[in-house]
């Protein structure tokens, strides 16, 4: 199951479905995304500097990571506010 291509990238969405299969976001999946997108940062930058558009691949990786940080991270914080009230980010 791909969480953030069954649910079109919606939180809230991935946040009810997980919620009803009993499950949660546990935090290293956030920290595995992070650590994904911040490996490609040389190289972005590279491309960035250069502005080679032949790096728009490793601009579009580099977006997907980032979109499925976020995207987890959200439904994190949807549970921490469920659980706590609050957040701890």
């Amino acid at each position: 199951m791909d969480l953030f291509a069954d649910t079109n990238g919606s939180v809230v969405k991935a946040y009810l479905v997980l919620k009803t299969n009993g499950k949660s976001i546990p935090p290293n999946w956030i920290k595995r995304y992070k650590d994904s997108r911040k490996k490609r940062e040389k190289d972005i930058i590279k491309i960035l500097r250069k502005r080679d558009l032949l790096g728009i691949t490793h601009l579009n990786e580099w977006e997907t990571f980032y979109k499925k940080e976020c995207f987890y991270n959200g439904i994190r914080i949807l549970f921490e506010l469920e659980w706590g009230g609050k957040t701890k980010r």
